[in-house]
């Protein structure tokens, strides 16, 4: 093992109890492999639900000259709504990864396709100029250490990947292979470069990417040969706190934790050698909700944490709030029920906004979003990540309407501002608010305006001199609401 990866399991055990849950657990499973497991045991017994097609999918229609080259690559598991894809913004959306191809190590073909066969998402994608990947899913270390000291079992997969790519139009394979043993580490990197020249052999135009763990527990990757290799890596910057951490805490936390996606991103992906332009940031769209002890940030946990997609964690907090984290930017609730005490941390349209903004920051290839269908069709999700890619001002996280009904940001004049800009917000009932500005690697820069205010408008002077030239998102908070707005700085 590496020593630095060494030493930050020691430091972890010793530093405050709150880096407790993000300790290395041999019974530790991703979020990819737990959903699959889950789902396939429902699945199994059940036809695949939905309309499909058996007709061969359309070619993908190019997307439009002068698009962003940022990708946005979202899973779209087999188990969501039959419909769901047809409510994705395609305007966002650059890649689709359908999953999932699971893979039968005592042979290397599939035991099961989940649909790939006959979903009709491929065409429909295409139509939208929106790329579709075949994902292959293999979990574990005994299923791994089968299949990748194989090579008849390797090259029955990628002659099986092949036919089914070029069967249905597909775009190219993402490999999620999790809990790769550090024994086969030099054998993933072979596997690798064999299914890149069998699979471009073929299909030269086809892409192949990985799915890449945010912290090398096992130390079974090679990231550095593995991002040469292949096209690109999508780091899956989640599950810090897991079902089974021993404290409540964020599954993705920006910043503020041992262990945290600034430093996977700096140190164990960018220092490690693996190119900006080749290293995507996965986002989730999902949240855990912990039986605790108390109400307190961060309390011991008494079971296994439940996961929450994005739309299931709404009601939530219309009912009991949510305290946004600034030292994780991460929101949180504490609520209790029947059996006591319960501890919610989840991402929002702000936190998830603020971590596509990390990734524009570090220029970064795009994000990985786990996963479509976890927001239900609703649009503040969406319209975060155009935003944030765009510069433009942002809806809040509710979804509605815009109108004087909620809080809001009105504008930010001038916008960008070299000088002195003047921040007008809509204010809907009495109360306390506080006026925030973050930057675009999720910390709060400074509080620019806090206190009790009236219904109406409220203004808000900012002066730009005290701050350095770039993007930063203004968050307005009160308790009927928040929003937030993209606010440029510039020198002259």
């Amino acid at each position: 093992m590496h020593l630095r990866l060494i030493f930050a399991v020691i430091l972890s055990a010793i530093v405050l109890i709150g880096a407790a849950g993000q300790e290395n657990d041999t019974s530790f499973v991703g979020i990819h492999q737990a959903e699959s497991e889950y789902y396939s045991g429902v699945f199994d017994t059940i036809p695949l639900p939905g309309d499909v097609s058996y007709e061969t999918p359309v070619t993908l229609k190019s997307r439009a000259a002068g698009d962003p080259s940022f990708m946005v690559y979202g899973w779209h598991p087999y188990w969501a709504n039959s419909s769901a894809y047809l409510s994705y913004d395609y305007d966002a959306l650059t890649h689709i990864a359908y999953f999932s191809f699971e893979v039968d190590t005592a042979t290397g073909a599939y035991s099961n396709l989940r649909g790939w066969d006959t979903t009709p998402l491929i065409s429909y994608a295409h139509q939208r100029g929106v790329k579709v990947m075949l994902t292959v899913t293999n979990f574990g270390q005994a299923r791994n250490t089968e299949l990748l000291t194989d090579t008849v079992k390797q090259w029955t997969l990628i002659n099986a990947l092949v036919y089914q790519l070029k069967s249905r139009n597909g775009d190219g394979v993402n490999f999620d292979f999790e809990s790769v043993p550090s024994a086969m580490k030099s054998e993933m990197v072979k596997f690798c470069r064999r299914a890149v020249r069998g699979i471009k052999a073929e299909l030269p135009q086809a892409e192949i990417s990985l799915a890449t763990p945010a912290v090398n527990w096992s130390d079974g990757w090679d990231l550095q040969a593995l991002a040469e290799i292949c096209d690109y890596v999508i780091m899956m910057g989640y599950n810090y706190y897991w079902s089974g951490s021993a404290t409540a805490g964020p599954v993705a936390p920006l910043a503020g934790e041992n262990y945290n996606i600034t430093r996977s991103i700096d140190e164990d992906y960018l220092d490690a050698g693996v190119p900006q332009g080749k290293l995507l940031l996965g986002v989730p769209w999902y949240g855990y909700d912990w039986p605790v002890t108390s109400s307190e940030r961060k309390s011991a946990t008494t079971g296994s944490g439940t996961s929450r997609v994005y739309y299931s964690t709404l009601p939530l907090v219309a009912s009991y709030g949510k305290t946004f984290d600034n030292a994780t930017s991460v929101p949180w609730l504490s609520y209790q029920n029947t059996s006591g005490w319960r501890q919610m941390w989840f991402e929002d349209s702000l936190s998830l906004r603020l971590k596509t903004g990390f990734a524009l920051t570090r220029q970064l290839a795009g994000i990985g979003i786990w996963a479509l269908s976890y927001e239900a069709g609703r649009p503040e999700l969406w319209s975060g990540i155009k935003e944030a890619v765009s510069g433009t001002t942002s809806s809040d996280d509710a979804g509605i309407a815009e109108d004087l009904s909620r809080v809001k940001i009105l504008s930010i004049a001038p916008n960008p501002v070299s000088e002195r800009s003047l921040i007008t917000c809509h204010i809907t009932g009495y109360g306390g608010y506080t006026l925030t500005l973050y930057d675009m690697e999720g910390r709060a820069v400074k509080t620019l305006a806090a206190g009790m205010a009236d219904p109406g408008t409220l203004q808000v002077s900012l002066d730009a001199y005290s701050f350095s030239p770039g993007l930063y998102i203004c968050v307005l908070r009160t308790p009927a609401g928040s929003s937030a707005a993209t606010l440029a700085i510039v020198k002259k």
